[in-house]
């Protein structure tokens, strides 16, 4: 029985592969910045509507990403 050597992955499964693993090492960081951001967000605006939403996004963005940066750290998110 003979047994085929086995090649680094090329093309579409490489960049899948790519993604995957970074989905896995920056997860917690990605998560905090898109959906707390935009929760953070949407909630803002209810709150102080006649606020400029540009500093509310930018706020909420970065609050976001500082939960996902501490978690990350932490290691999980409660």
């Amino acid at each position: 029985m003979e047994f085929q050597d086995t090649t680094a992955p090329t093309g579409l499964a490489r960049i899948l592969g790519g993604l995957i693993q970074h989905s896995e090492t920056w997860g917690k960081i990605w998560f905090g910045l898109i959906f707390w951001g935009s929760v953070l967000f949407a909630a803002s605006t209810r709150i102080w509507p006649d606020t400029n939403d540009i500093i509310l996004l930018s706020a909420s963005l970065i609050i976001g990403l500082a939960a996902g940066i501490y978690a990350h750290i932490r290691g999980y998110w409660l």
